[in-house]
């Protein structure tokens, strides 16, 4: 059976590449027009091509979504509705996806391009070489700084990544791939976005071109430093607007950013401190692109946008909005959100979930708990969890988008659940409320707390935000403190495990 297994596979496998042949979708260029998304693959050996990429989406102003092999789930589902109602006709992939892949975006009646090589080097220098707009006298040269893909797009300059073994970081030297091209093109002059090994700068030294270096002792300081060069050359005038974020989902807002005529400022350093640069730059509107550490319903990494720097912001008049929904599972559900919410090219965060008709207030425990009794569920942002009971207790929870969570009932009064990746949540029930630590290699890193209230609603306390949750027998409903609904967790009458 497995032969035939393995067979059936090779047969499909030979098919769809002949099929993606006929088509003729390979390309050397990045051709967009008004109906078009670009998507770049992100991970493994191409984690950081998506800087690079960037440029292109940027000053086309090309919507630009990052994937891995295989479109993540989330965005598999949005990608349908999206493409018909912006009445998308052409999708250029750079990178290597499946062939299941191409097929299923030819399955959208769309022209499928792709732009592929062996290595990051090899695809960058190929789209700079077939690209008629791009600067082909100069180059800019980063580790993964997504603030190069700004530069680049504002300037029409190539952006190169050093970044190696599937890390964020430079390695030593100068790949082949960029030394031929700039050879082929006698380029002039480099820039050097963030920090770059000398072995690099000492190679770029030979070949007889003006070298400019844009560094800074932490992340916000690169930011101010490319966004003070912009300015002084007269690509940003009479800017008043700021995208603030962490690095990795920052390429995906260039296109918005050239369009809004506005600056980005990466502080994954967590430094935290840009009023001074904001206010000495009359900017007087932040989007920021994650949620707070009280949106999360069960926050793991702690790489959220500090609660008190919002406050900070707003405490100065400066207006702080969102690229993410109000309130969503985790940080990597948040971050799809912003993908999708960027490439839609919405300013403000989903509307208000309506209130419904129903007056009826259950008892229950708190959702995350009680939702343990079923077999599916869903969330409000489209999020889908299957749920299946193990032995010892045990239950296993599979949402749609991010890694499963293993939940063990230890007694009537404590639960364990673990990501399985390090991240721990310890619930411990006393009287009528329980009492929740996170947990990462055994350390403590955040709590919260439910409390039980007597008209059977639940007040959930985050470090900065109060929510009071309602479930009236089929969905558990989060209001916030003006008694907007704002999130639920939805499940299947008839799926309640026996």
């Amino acid at each position: 059976m497995n032969k035939v297994i393995k067979i059936m596979i090779l047969l499909l496998t030979i098919v769809l590449v002949t099929v993606l042949s006929i088509n003729n979708i390979y390309t050397n260029t990045i051709e967009p027009d008004n109906n078009t998304v670009i998507v770049s693959v992100c991970t493994g050996n191409m984690r950081a091509l998506e800087t690079g990429v960037s440029v292109y989406a940027g000053y086309n102003r090309m919507p630009l979504i990052l994937s891995d092999k295989t479109l993540p789930e989330q965005l598999k589902t949005w990608l349908p509705e999206y493409i018909e109602k912006n009445r998308i006709t052409k999708i250029i992939v750079v990178g290597p996806v499946t062939p299941g892949q191409l097929y299923e975006f030819m399955k959208l009646n769309v022209e499928v391009k792709q732009v592929n090589g062996q290595s990051i080097s090899q695809i960058l220098t190929k789209i700079a070489d077939n690209t008629d707009e791009i600067n082909d006298d100069e180059i800019i040269i980063t580790a993964s700084d997504p603030l190069a893909g700004v530069l680049g797009a504002y300037t029409k300059t190539p952006v190169f990544i050093t970044a190696t073994n599937s890390t964020y970081s430079s390695g030593k030297y100068l790949d082949q791939n960029y030394i031929e091209y700039m050879e082929k093109h006698k380029v002039k002059h480099a820039t050097i976005v963030g920090n770059i090994p000398e072995t690099i700068k000492n190679q770029l030294k030979q070949y007889n071109m003006t070298m400019e270096e844009i560094s800074g002792e932490n992340s916000l300081e690169v930011s101010e430093n490319i966004n003070n060069k912009l300015k002084n050359e007269g690509y940003t005038t009479n800017t008043t607007t700021a995208y603030y974020g962490f690095y990795g989902e920052l390429p995906t807002i260039v296109p918005t950013l050239i369009k809004n005529n506005a600056v980005m400022i990466e502080d994954s350093s967590n430094t935290g401190n840009i009023i001074p640069y904001l206010k000495n730059n009359n900017i007087s509107t932040v989007y920021v692109t994650r949620n707070t550490e009280s949106d999360y319903l069960m926050m793991e990494e702690t790489d959220y946008i500090s609660t008190d720097m919002i406050k900070d912001m707003e405490n100065n008049n400066i207006t702080v909005k969102y690229l993410t929904k109000q309130r969503t599972l985790d940080e990597a559900t948040g971050l799809y959100d912003m993908k999708i919410l960027t490439a839609e090219d919405i300013n403000t965060p989903a509307t208000t979930l309506p209130e419904d008709s129903s007056n009826q207030t259950l008892s229950t425990k708190p959702p995350l708990i009680a939702m343990l009794e079923y077999k599916s569920c869903e969330d409000s942002n489209k999020i889908q969890a299957t749920i299946t009971r193990q032995i010892n207790n045990t239950t296993t929870v599979k949402w749609n988008t991010v890694h499963p969570y293993t939940w063990k009932q230890v007694d009537e009064n404590s639960y364990y659940a673990t990501s399985n990746t390090g991240y721990e949540y310890c619930w411990t029930k006393e009287a009528n409320t329980w009492k929740v630590q996170y947990k990462y290699n055994n350390t403590n890193y955040y709590n919260t707390t439910w409390i039980e209230n007597k008209d059977n609603t639940w007040t959930e306390i985050q470090a900065n935000k109060n929510y009071t949750w309602k479930y009236d027998g089929t969905a558990w409903k989060c209001y916030s403190s003006d008694n907007r609904q704002v999130y639920y967790i939805q499940h299947n009458r008839l799926s309640k495990s026996v």
